[in-house]
């Protein structure tokens, strides 16, 4: 990668983990429910059918909020869950303003290699999220490491639309062979090969058996 002038990377599962289940289902809410009670086909239908609310145009964390609010109300009503509703708001509130990693778990090598890999890259990060993961990154002092962040809701894209690459090529000037992009979703790496990016595929938890890409498992395993 001598060659290579930037880096890349997303954020989910490269940088860190969900703390509970998954990025929806966080501690706070979990604590609130008894998930004897819900019914785990119809609660995976019912998250597909809804998701939608989350995928507009969210720039600040107070738009978040509502959007997340409006999320969590529409869930629990579809599954008919009597949960108060000061307690869906505290749910809403802890997605957006909870900084700390009970929300997320950072893998332990990411601010020493964020470090080391600033010095070499222009850190660039693409992250089909909302402007909470912003927040946390300053808030764990990591933030200070990228050139720019894009996150996805702040466009109203994501990803998977495949123009969101287009503002950091645009932005930067990239050229073809001059980015690595890292994921850990092999249909995004396509893409970015797509976008004249170089591309490795992240697996942090070692579950990926093959794939079109190289693998890699931290941080360390960029040069």
């Amino acid at each position: 990668m001598e060659e290579k002038k930037y880096l890349i990377l997303d954020m989910g599962y490269v940088l860190v983990a969900p703390g509970a289940k998954t990025w929806m289902v966080t501690p706070l809410l979990l604590k609130n429910i008894d998930i004897n009670k819900i019914d785990v086909n119809k609660a995976a239908k019912v998250v597909d059918e809804l998701g939608y609310i989350l995928d507009g145009k969210v720039e600040t964390l107070e738009e978040e909020k509502v959007v997340v609010l409006k999320y969590y109300t529409e869930v629990f009503k579809a599954l008919e869950y009597d949960l108060p509703s000061e307690k869906i708001e505290e749910i809403a509130d802890d997605f957006v303003y909870n900084v700390t990693d009970t929300k997320y778990r950072m893998y332990d090598d990411v601010p020493k290699e964020l470090e080391r890999l600033s010095k070499k890259y222009t850190l660039l990060m693409l992250s089909d999220n909302w402007p909470c993961g912003e927040l946390y990154l300053k808030q764990h002092d990591i933030y200070k490491y990228f050139t720019k962040v894009y996150i996805s809701s702040v466009y109203g894209e994501l990803k998977s639309d495949k123009v969101l690459f287009d503002h950091p090529i645009n932005d930067f000037g990239i050229k073809p062979g001059e980015a690595m992009f890292v994921d850990d979703k092999e249909p995004l790496l396509d893409i970015a090969v797509e976008k004249n990016l170089d591309v490795m595929q992240m697996d942090r938890g070692r579950k990926v058996k093959n794939s079109k890409y190289k693998i890699i498992h931290c941080l360390s395993d960029i040069d």
